[in-house]
């Protein structure tokens, strides 16, 4: 078992078998950073347009119609990120091999879990923007 591991490691993979989705030597580091980046995103408060990050920097008033900084803790979106990062990043930490990686997810090649990782990251602003946590304003 132990030589046909040091053989499939030394195999490298050289197509994807997915259109427009090159091969990504460097995925698995790739996507520690990605899911890093989406837990920090999700979890930490942002720098605001004043330059203070978090609750502790000067309060203006009359800015009501800025986003806020970070996603409410309790709402299900930040929860479902949150969980769902963590668990494929523990998957992807605690594993080298990439087939075994991708078994576990079971949701594509790595390759494929980076543009889904990067796909959620790029929400997390537009959520923020928006307010997609409260209830829609019906209309009149």
């Amino acid at each position: 078992m132990w030589a046909t591991r040091v053989l499939r490691m030394a195999v490298r993979k050289t197509t994807t078998g997915i259109v427009g989705l090159p091969v990504n030597v460097n995925a698995r580091q790739d996507l520690i950073a990605i899911y890093n980046k989406t837990l920090q995103a999700a979890q930490v408060t942002h720098a605001s347009a004043t330059g203070s990050v978090g609750s502790g920097g000067p309060r203006l008033t009359g800015l009501a119609h800025r986003p806020p900084q970070t996603l409410p803790e309790g709402i299900a979106y930040r929860k479902a990120v949150e969980q769902i990062t963590n668990y494929r990043l523990k998957v992807v930490m605690e594993n080298e091999d990439e087939d075994t990686i991708e078994k576990v997810i079971n949701c594509g090649q790595l390759e494929e879990l980076i543009e889904q990782a990067e796909d959620e990251l790029s929400v997390i602003p537009m959520y923020l923007e928006h307010k997609l946590w409260e209830p829609p304003v019906k209309a009149e």
